[in-house]
């Protein structure tokens, strides 16, 4: 791991964020219509990873791309 990873983990923990959510219920999460989260995934707005049937929001990889934006 590089050190941002390190510290993007580091920030799970401590947040108790699990590293994957499937994608309902992260919209649950986020509050955000389930609608919506698909169309982001559809749209690859969001990093995922399919497990089987179920399609999980890699939390860590969101959180290393929001690191790397700029505001």
């Amino acid at each position: 791991m590089t050190m941002i990873d390190d510290q993007v983990a580091e920030r799970i923990k401590q947040l108790n964020w699990p590293p994957m959510m499937e994608w309902r219920e992260f919209a649950d999460w986020v509050r955000v219509d389930q609608g919506a989260v698909e169309g982001w995934i559809r749209r690859a707005y969001l990093p995922t990873i399919k497990i089987g049937r179920h399609r999980m929001v890699n939390i860590l990889v969101l959180l290393q791309q929001l690191d790397g934006e700029e505001i």
